[in-house]
């Protein structure tokens, strides 16, 4: 007896079936787009007449490089997210949320994951872009992580009109996997596989008259010999309205929204009645709530301030005030709940529908998730190519296909002509000569004389009619077309002869020329905004407890942030708060726009450093935005290098200090020394000047006893020696 499906499940079924049929035209074009950029481009029927005129079908893919050069130009760099708190969350924790993207898209291989998106947006019409739970990571606490989705496995509403299918009722992602598969991917359910039905054939994948070689496949592979078994997943997403209440405490004027089992766990929460002297007060605060409700705990629910007697600060009292109490400080407290100040008024009350995703997914009929995800947004993110408003998209391929082929063609018809032209036909008269023996002697190496009858005519040598040179100026044309709708131009391609002469000529040029690729880079941004609000809705979710998230800068150094860290209350344990708790407040988190696209190095360089030199902006925003290797190591030692030139110049104003000093220290010294001989000279002078007027003093008494002793007659003999010896003392 077969296993009666699940309602949910059947309609999964009957869903994807309607989806499959209105979109099976675009799936088609979709993968021959897919086929003509992997060299699969010729139809079977054209390479038979080619056959039929000994020409080989050769591809001649432009398609191919154009899109690596586009996809390159649009995905050159690492997309950079920027976070704002609305209304009154938490700035600093907003800034939190730019590096848990970073975080998120470093773990998820983010780069390669758009690279291939963009891919499938060039060449399908259509690139996807889906974030998800990855519940086994980080040893069962979840991560969240981005991946792309094949667009042919997407099924969307037909009804859709919006480019990122915001408006579709459903989105259905199926796929088909093996037994194996389905055991790694989901352990959870592999005990079930016995009960799931198996596919036979993935007849829901398009096929197109496309020859490829023998060994080139492009798609899903068939299991041709039964040795394993498929099972069909489909992975249902529908938006759903769901009430939820809006509450808005009047006192606080904090606002909530929450379902219904946050709601009654919300209305049983205890609030306080205060009544005092001014009247009746409600407490709604959780802190403050908890606090009174300790001191209800603890005096009966009335108490009253006294001074106390050593310190004379008010202090609680139970019971009603007395004599010696503080006057008009009794307080009654009246322990209630959330319900009862909805009730007063004091709490608003708004029930409203919101939109919230629900998510129903089977595995070969059997249903293995049933659930409604707590956020508004689809988690399936569709990039559009040319949209049309509705769900088929038509990619740049689509418009370049007929110019491939021409070009084909054309390179087909040369190499014939050329094949054809190395092949010099010899036209001779019936009979002339033996034909046999003609055509082993005109292919022999080296032949240089072949004889024949001139009566029976002469042979005449035909040569090749040569191809007009329009043919391969219409061949270089239609390159130049397939580059020139693909948007991709001569510059960006390397070629240096398009470069003007000047580095800022060219960079202008440059910049010019990927206008029209930039248009495609406002549909990326985007895509990657609303990939963000699902990625907000779901941190929020996830990342509930401590967690610590590292993230490895360009220039190699490390940074990390601590998430939801608890703050303890150092007497009793209780969690007061945490730090950077991202599960409250609102957010939004956008992309830089451009931060995809490559940038000119040296451009980049010298616009920082005028900016730098302007004071604008500080070395370590230079740093950064230019993206140097070992930014610390060029800190550090600029750092030092600096202090050092620091103490330099303070060591030079030391020694400039000094020197003034030593110089005023010499002219004093100088000064000292000229005192102290100026001292010493009137000491000399003055002990000369004693000597002379003793040596005076002695002479003038020996003279005057020399004249006592002798007068008479001997005066005047001793008069010359007297005088004579008085000229001696004098000299």
């Amino acid at each position: 007896m077969p296993h009666e499906k699940h309602p949910e499940v059947a309609k999964s079924e009957r869903l994807l079936d309607n989806y499959h049929e209105s979109r099976a035209a675009w799936a088609t074009q979709a993968m021959e787009d897919d086929e003509f950029r992997n060299n699969q481009q010729w139809k079977a029927e054209h390479k038979n007449i080619l056959a039929q005129r000994s020409q080989v079908p050769i591809v001649d893919n432009i398609i191919y490089p154009a899109v690596e050069q586009a996809k390159a130009l649009l995905t050159a760099n690492k997309p950079k997210f920027q976070s704002v708190g609305r209304d009154d969350s938490d700035t600093k924790v907003g800034r939190i949320f730019s590096d848990i993207m970073a975080y998120i898209w470093d773990i998820s291989n983010g780069n390669l994951e758009l690279k291939q998106v963009v891919d499938d947006y060039y060449v399908k019409g259509m690139g996807v872009l889906q974030t998800y739970v990855d519940s086994n990571a980080d040893f069962g606490r979840g991560e969240i992580k981005v991946k792309n989705v094949d667009p042919l496995d997407l099924y969307l509403d037909p009804n859709s009109k919006d480019p990122f299918a915001r408006d579709s009722a459903y989105m259905i992602v199926a796929k088909r996997l093996t037994e194996e598969q389905i055991k790694v991917s989901f352990p959870s359910v592999a005990d079930q596989i016995d009960n799931m039905m198996t596919s036979s054939s993935n007849n829901r994948y398009p096929s197109t008259t496309r020859d490829g070689s023998e060994d080139q496949q492009i798609g899903p592979t068939e299991d041709t010999d039964g040795h394993n078994r498929h099972y069909e997943i489909i992975d249902r997403y529908e938006k759903v309205k769901l009430p939820y209440f809006h509450l808005l405490d009047s006192l606080t004027g904090q606002e909530n929204i929450m379902n219904e089992d946050g709601f009654y766990e919300f209305i049983d929460e205890p609030a306080i009645f205060m009544e005092t002297a001014q009247g009746m007060q409600p407490v709604t605060d959780n802190k403050a709530v908890a606090e009174l409700l300790k001191i209800h705990e603890s005096t009966g629910g009335v108490y009253h301030m006294m001074p106390d007697p050593t310190t004379g600060q008010p202090t609680i009292m139970p019971g009603e005030e007395h004599e010696g109490s503080i006057p008009g400080t009794t307080t009654r407290l009246t322990p209630v709940t959330n319900k009862e100040m909805m009730d007063e008024g004091v709490i608003v009350l708004n029930e409203v529908l919101v939109d919230r995703i629900k998510r129903v997914m089977s595995i070969g009929g059997v249903l293995v998730e049933h659930s409604v995800m707590d956020v508004e947004n689809y988690p399936i993110v569709p990039l559009m190519n040319r949209h049309n408003r509705n769900p088929y998209p038509m990619s740049d391929v689509r418009f370049v296909k007929p110019i491939q082929e021409y070009i084909n063609k054309l390179t087909s018809l040369i190499i014939a002509h050329a094949s054809s032209s190395t092949n010099t036909k010899l036209l001779i008269p019936r009979g002339s000569m033996d034909r046999k023996q003609l055509e082993e002697e005109w292919s022999r190496a080296g032949t240089g004389v072949i004889e024949y009858d001139p009566e029976l005519g002469q042979p005449i040598v035909a040569g090749p009619i040569p191809l007009p040179n329009e043919l391969y100026k219409n061949k270089e044309d239609a390159k130049s077309s397939i580059y020139h709708i693909l948007g991709i131009h001569p510059l960006s391609q390397g070629d240096p002869g398009s470069a003007p002469q000047t580095f800022k000529g060219t960079v202008a040029i440059d910049e010019y020329a990927q206008r029209r690729i930039k248009s495609k880079l406002d549909d990326i941004d985007e895509m990657l905004n609303q990939v963000a609000r699902s990625v907000v809705q779901l941190i929020q979710q996830t990342y509930t407890d401590e967690k610590v998230i590292r993230l490895m800068k360009p220039d190699g150094r490390t940074s990390q942030a601590t998430l939801n860290k608890p703050i303890y209350d150092d007497f009793t344990g209780e969690i007061l708060g945490r730090v950077n708790d991202v599960t409250i407040g609102k957010y939004d988190l956008i992309v830089v726009s451009g931060s995809t696209m490559p940038s000119n190095r040296w451009a980049r360089f010298d616009y920082y450093m005028q900016l730098y030199q302007a004071g604008i902006i500080d070395q370590i925003e230079v740093l950064e935005q230019t993206e140097v290797a070992d930014t610390e190591g060029v800190l550090e030692r600029t750092s030092i290098i600096g202090k050092q030139q620091q103490q330099i110049q303070q060591l030079e104003q030391e020694l400039q200090r000094i020197k003034g000093d030593l110089q005023t220290s010499e002219r004093e010294s100088v000064h000292d020394k000229k005192r102290v001989e100026i001292e010493k000279f009137k000491r000399q002078l003055g002990r000369s000047s004693d000597k002379t007027a003793k040596a005076v003093e002695l002479f003038e008494a020996r003279l005057g006893d020399q004249l006592g002793m002798e007068r008479g007659e001997e005066v005047k003999n001793q008069v010359p020696i007297a005088v004579g010896q008085t000229n001696r003392i004098g000299e």
